[in-house]
């Protein structure tokens, strides 16, 4: 008599070889994600140095055009000074030196305005500065990143060869029912296809399965599948309800 072949242990070593492979495929996918959301970061620090270098160089013709109307009221000033010795009578001085008070009066607020504008420039000037070694910063994290992608992705790639002879072999100890049930799963959900059955649930979704479906899990009496999550199900070989 042909000796009944339990499919059990080879579900969990396919199982454990699905979350190997899954794993090894997050190694690889998830240096992916990184590298794109540091490349999206740095578009981000670089619309930011944009901002601030404008800023600066708004400021800088903002106060250039200030120091010229400064030495522009300053040569208007001497001028009214020589016109103010020159005045003809009294009236004439008096609105000459009133004119020239109300210069210096607004040249003072315009110096103030410029000290304060220069204090301003040097503080954007430092925000700019910060936007640009933040930007360097980050490149340089992208570059440290990609080639440790790369180096990852190497590796993953030479283990999942390395298990592919071992992981084929497996999967072709299963045949006829389990096997066309382990192929339609594999093609719907991949490395998420299978499940333990623990106590009695199915430890993917806590679902319970009838005591007369765990009899059969357990004597390897047909393939079952979890009701609710789809996954083929098994028992470890220390299972117990």
């Amino acid at each position: 008599m042909e000796e009944k072949k339990d499919y059990n242990p080879v579900l969990a070593s396919l199982h454990q070889m699905h979350r190997t492979f899954s794993e090894l495929m997050e190694r690889v996918n998830g240096g992916v994600r990184q590298i794109r959301a540091l490349e999206q970061h740095i578009k981000e620090l670089k619309k930011a140095q944009e901002v601030a270098v404008k800023s600066v160089l708004n400021q800088r013709i903002a106060l250039d055009g200030k120091q010229a109307q400064l030495e522009s009221n300053e040569k208007s000033i001497e001028r009214r000074k020589v016109q103010l010795d020159e005045a003809k009578n009294d009236r004439e001085f008096n609105a000459i030196r009133d004119q020239i008070a109300a210069a210096e009066a607004a040249n003072a607020v315009l110096s103030d305005e410029i000290l304060e504008g220069l204090d301003y420039l040097d503080s954007l000037k430092q925000k700019a500065e910060d936007a640009k070694e933040a930007v360097q910063k980050a490149e340089t994290q992208l570059e440290t990143r990609q080639a440790q992608s790369q180096q990852d992705r190497e590796d993953a790639e030479n283990e999942i060869r390395s298990m592919k002879a071992e992981f084929r072999a497996m999967e072709d100890r299963l045949d006829g029912e389990y096997k066309m049930m382990y192929q339609r799963l594999y093609a719907q959900k991949r490395f998420d296809m299978l499940t333990p059955v623990e106590g009695r649930c199915c430890s993917g979704c806590h679902t319970s399965i009838p005591v007369e479906r765990i009899g059969q899990i357990v004597g390897s009496e047909r393939a079952v599948e979890c009701p609710l999550c789809g996954r083929m199900l098994y028992v470890c070989g220390n299972y117990h309800v």
